[in-house]
């Protein structure tokens, strides 16, 4: 993160022993604010209500994070609604930063256009949310079609599926208009080069005992994996329209596997 100019800072309910201790155990080296008895967690709207008084979290805020710009406005933030899902700090510099070339991803060359699909990392931990982005460039004389589109004409959309993927978001821009003479109708395109930029949600993965694993699904296992992914889409040009294409391919990832908990202080 440093190499993109970002700093990390972590806030928390537990005492600064508790912080200390933890830091200490996993080497941590950013600062950890303590912040006992959630009063900045609760002036910033983060408190998490779900949370009941009674239990043992009561003060945690929503999960989640802030992009501070150094003149202290606020650049980004993103929480979400249960602790089951992380956003990593790799889709973070993802979104904020641009794509660069990480090598996370894959390649498709076809006749009529070339697209990649990266990950903003190869690994992470089950219930973390990652960055993904679709770049598309489509040869010359050529166009892809957009949403809304007839039910004759296939759109351009990317699908990942498999044990791992828990949801993708994803939207690609808002595509132009154009007059297909050849066809005597207006239709969404795409022409020349295309990105989109978006989330993936890697399935969570409880430490529960195997029969409540039953009513859920399996574990996600600490391991190299693959996405099952597809990318569909319809070429045309001005004279003459392909047959609908769905161009299938895998996209590596290791989940990694769990920390122990951190030593109790004293």
């Amino acid at each position: 993160m440093k190499a993109q100019g970002i700093n990390a800072a972590s806030i928390t309910y537990d005492a600064r022993e508790v912080l200390s201790a933890f830091s200490s155990a996993y080497k941590i080296e950013y600062p950890m604010l303590s912040d006992v008895g959630s009063k900045v967690i609760r002036a910033f709207g983060i408190f998490n209500t779900n949370i009941p008084p009674d239990h043992a979290f009561y003060g945690v805020p929503w999960p989640g994070e802030y992009l501070v710009a150094p003149d202290g406005t606020v650049r980004d933030k993103v929480f979400l609604p249960s602790y089951e899902h992380r956003a990593s700090a790799t889709e973070v510099i993802f979104r904020n930063c641009g794509v660069d070339n990480t090598g996370h991803g894959v390649e498709i060359k076809t006749t009529v256009v070339d697209a990649s699909v990266t990950l903003s990392s190869d690994r992470c931990f089950a219930g973390q949310e990652l960055g993904i982005a679709l770049d598309l460039n489509v040869k010359p004389g050529w166009h892809l079609y957009g949403k809304p589109l007839p039910s004759n004409y296939r759109p351009t959309e990317l699908v990942l599926s498999g044990p791992l993927v828990d949801h993708l978001t994803l939207e690609l821009p808002a595509p132009q208009t154009k007059l297909m003479k050849a066809l005597d109708e207006t239709l969404p395109i795409y022409e020349g080069k295309v990105r989109a930029v978006g989330k993936l949600a890697i399935k969570w993965s409880p430490p529960i005992p195997a029969p409540f694993l039953l009513k859920i699904g399996p574990a996600i296992e600490a391991d190299a994996h693959k996405i099952a992914g597809a990318l569909r889409y319809q070429a045309c040009s001005e004279t003459v329209c392909e047959a609908p294409e769905e161009i299938r391919f895998e996209l590596p990832l290791t989940i990694e596997k769990g920390v122990p908990s951190a030593p109790k202080p004293g």
